[in-house]
């Protein structure tokens, strides 16, 4: 074969295969970019919805912790009533730790701590829940203050347990229903 001929096959040869192997790196890229672009979206859209269940679940978080710090400080002013009516204590003494517990309530009621909370959240029926509560644990300390004297130590141990048994269960309620709220985001 001539000189020129075999120049001419290596060079068109040399041709074919620079042109398949641009268009197979092109094609490569072409896909590798398709295949970024759809993980970017992906990650968007996790990164969105993970954004979304945080905003969303950070006034349910903050609703459960005050709900247990109301709970507490409310059972506490309860309890302290209630042990006012049977004493383990000398008069003042009582009277200081019930005055004690008063002013804890009424400085985390200044605070509105429960109130700023309350109004971050949009489901009626757990803010209906936690109002229930309060307004259960007030009843009970007004009970306890108001039939102090009327009642007997056990008729009035009575009264405020069965306020107990009944407000306890409704906590727990507030809070399952706060983490069904969670699970749900």
């Amino acid at each position: 074969m001539e000189t020129w001929a075999i120049v001419t096959l290596v060079l068109g040869s040399n041709a074919v295969s620079a042109l398949l192997t641009f268009f197979i790196t092109k094609m490569q890229v072409r896909h590798s970019d398709r295949r970024f672009e759809k993980e970017h979206e992906r990650a968007i859209v996790l990164y969105q919805r993970d954004r979304r269940r945080e905003v969303r679940s950070e006034p349910l978080l903050k609703l459960r912790a005050e709900l247990s710090i109301m709970a507490t400080k409310l059972e506490k002013l309860a309890k302290q009533g209630k042990s006012f009516t049977v004493p383990t204590k000398t008069r003042e003494q009582e009277e200081e730790v019930l005055k004690q517990a008063v002013n804890d309530w009424n400085n985390y009621v200044e605070g509105d701590y429960l109130e700023k909370v309350l109004y971050s959240q949009s489901d009626t029926e757990i803010i209906n829940l936690i109002k229930d509560i309060r307004n259960e644990y007030l009843d009970t300390y007004d009970d306890v203050v108001t039939y102090k004297g009327e009642l007997s130590a056990k008729e009035f141990g009575e009264a405020a347990r069965a306020a107990e048994e009944k407000i306890r269960p409704m906590v727990i309620t507030a809070q399952e229903l706060i983490n069904k709220r969670l699970e749900g985001l």
